[in-house]
């Protein structure tokens, strides 16, 4: 069997991105339609869970929270300990800033930092 060709792998890659998206969206209907029949009027979250014809089947429900970063730092000295232990802080990095140290700066910053190759990002237009 000879290698494909580049053509050939593109072609080959936009029928599978399709395929994976179509499937993707009739797996999201279905999950859609599960969760509505299973949710418990004015949940909110927490999991229900039912048996059916041999398969058990669990939904989640969750509610997505999101903190103001600025409001919070502004009156954090005016929060007691017990509504501050509710927050979670976490470092990023700032890759702009991080390629724009040099020397001593460079080296302190990657002490607090691992680096692992991701997986590549494939993208084809048509042009």
């Amino acid at each position: 069997m000879k290698p494909m060709t580049l053509t050939e792998l593109i072609a080959a890659r936009i029928a599978a991105k399709r395929a994976e998206d179509a499937a993707v969206a009739a797996r999201r209907e279905v999950d859609a339609e599960l969760a509505l029949l299973l949710k418990e009027r004015d949940m909110l979250e927490g999991t229900v869970s039912a048996k059916e014809n041999g398969f058990k089947i669990s939904v989640t429900y969750k509610v997505d929270r999101k903190v103001d970063t600025d409001k919070l730092q502004a009156d954090w000295s005016q929060l007691s300990p017990a509504a501050s232990a509710a927050f979670k802080w976490k470092a990023d990095v700032s890759v702009s800033a991080l390629r724009k140290l040099e020397g001593a700066d460079a080296q302190a910053a990657a002490a607090y930092i691992t680096t692992k190759p991701a997986t590549p990002s494939i993208t084809i237009e048509a042009i």
